[in-house]
């Protein structure tokens, strides 16, 4: 796999794509190939990507980063090939960058990469989009978690939830056989038990958050049901019944909090 092939799989924005391939072409990536191998080495990640930064300098909307991100992740697809994993779980995972750049557009106007802190676990083979959500093979206190995220673009029906954790099971016991006896868990603002009083007991939602035991209620976040980093809550959208209850909620002096959970059980593929 190239960067280019890569772009054009994922659908990368093209103003985007152009930029990336010409910084490529003139980019000697054996010099930062020691940070990209490492970011396949989990414990190393944070301190890989804050070396690429230094060798890197200064980087106008990220594009030498992103870059770089997408040379390792190209990088990886050998590690997929020789496990045998399908192409479309490879290509669902990358598309990330395309729908992060998406997601900042939408926030800012401006088309820019903003995700490089997180994308290191996708370019190091970490974490993989199986149908709706991403499934990321987390090290915690000397053990492996799978930490499950809902991407923005999720078809969260209940029978599209029960296909990716199905397939997910599957994908894991094949692929990395010492993970399927592995934790899942969850960390997100749909865990918030407080969501119980402004969704109706039908939502998909409140499916999706009755999987799961909450174990920690987690720090306030509201960035991403709003799709906005203000603090100007009284300016918040209104466009659907749940942001208008949590706008209420939030402007009378309540929180919303990204909680913890553990998945309570599991499902088999026959």
């Amino acid at each position: 796999m190239d960067i280019h092939t890569l772009c054009e799989k994922i659908y990368l924005q093209s103003e985007i794509k152009s930029r990336v391939l010409a910084f490529s072409t003139d980019f000697d990536f054996n010099s930062v190939d020691k940070q990209l191998f490492a970011f396949q080495i989990y414990e190393k990640m944070s301190e890989a990507l804050a070396e690429l930064q230094t060798i890197l300098g200064a980087d106008e909307d990220n594009i030498k980063i992103l870059a770089c991100m997408l040379k390792a992740s190209a990088d990886v697809y050998e590690i997929y090939k020789d496990k045998g994993i399908s192409d479309k779980v490879y290509f669902d995972t990358m598309k990330c960058y395309t729908r992060f750049i998406d997601e900042t557009y939408k926030i800012t106007g401006k088309l820019y990469f903003d995700r490089y802190w997180w994308t290191s676990r996708q370019a190091g083979c970490h974490l993989f989009r199986i149908g709706e959500l991403e499934y990321e093979m987390k090290h915690i206190d000397g053990n492996i978690v799978i930490g499950i995220h809902i991407p923005s673009d999720v078809d969260f029906s209940l029978s599209a939830i029960d296909n990716s954790l199905a397939s997910a099971k599957h994908f894991f016991a094949t692929y990395y056989p010492k993970l399927s006896n592995a934790e899942y868990r969850c960390h997100s603002w749909l865990l918030d038990s407080q969501l119980k009083g402004m969704l109706n007991e039908s939502s998909n939602i409140l499916n999706f958050q009755n999987r799961f035991e909450i174990f920690d209620e987690g720090e306030v976040g509201t960035e991403w049901l709003y799709n906005t980093k203000s603090t100007d809550y009284a300016a918040l959208p209104e466009n659907t019944s749940l942001q208008r209850n949590m706008k209420k909620h939030i402007l009378s002096g309540g929180m919303i909090r990204n909680a913890y959970g553990r998945l309570k059980e599991f499902l088999c593929l026959d």
